[in-house]
């Protein structure tokens, strides 16, 4: 039964993931000639959240998007793993009253909390990093200035008035 509900759960969650009509081709990689559109944050914290990496590939950073679930899948099996031994340990330190199921039960039940640990921060570091790097898209573009030398002041007489004005937008 247990099963039965982790498949339903990944089912579910590769339905939400694959439900972002775009996420085949990110916002920001739009080619033919169509203007480069900023990823929208929202949605690629929500891809994270569905599973770790899945953000990252929605703003188009493949590598990253590789590492971080990668990262993910081998702390869940890792997680995974931890938890039968432990449950195993307790169960056999049940059954029979030996010593060293107990201490194989510590041991894992330990390495079971840590790695829960790693995981919950190496989750919250692929929202965030999901989150921000969708914000921060076009902020590689080149920084644009332009130099209006103007002679005179409109509306003025004066033709011996020079002005130099410097803008620069981001």
């Amino acid at each position: 039964m247990k099963r039965r509900r982790a498949e339903i759960v990944v089912a579910c969650l590769l339905a939400v993931a694959l439900s972002f009509p775009a996420l085949g081709q990110p916002p920001d990689r739009a080619g033919d000639g169509e203007a480069r559109q900023r990823p929208d944050g929202a949605h690629a914290l929500a891809a994270s959240a569905a599973y770790p990496g899945l953000g990252q590939l929605w703003n188009g950073s493949e590598v990253k998007a590789a590492v971080i679930g990668a990262a993910g899948a081998f702390l869940a099996a890792r997680l995974a793993l931890e938890d039968r031994w432990t449950r195993h340990s307790l169960r056999r330190y049940r059954e029979t009253g030996n010593e060293d199921y107990f201490d194989a039960y510590s041991k894992h039940f330990d390495t079971r909390q840590t790695i829960m640990w790693w995981a919950i921060v190496a989750a919250l570091y692929g929202l965030a990093d999901a989150y921000v790097d969708a914000h921060l898209a076009d902020f590689d573009e080149p920084l644009s200035a332009s130099l209006d030398p103007t002679i005179g002041v409109p509306g003025s007489d004066d033709p011996t008035e020079i002005r130099l004005g410097l803008a620069i937008r981001f």
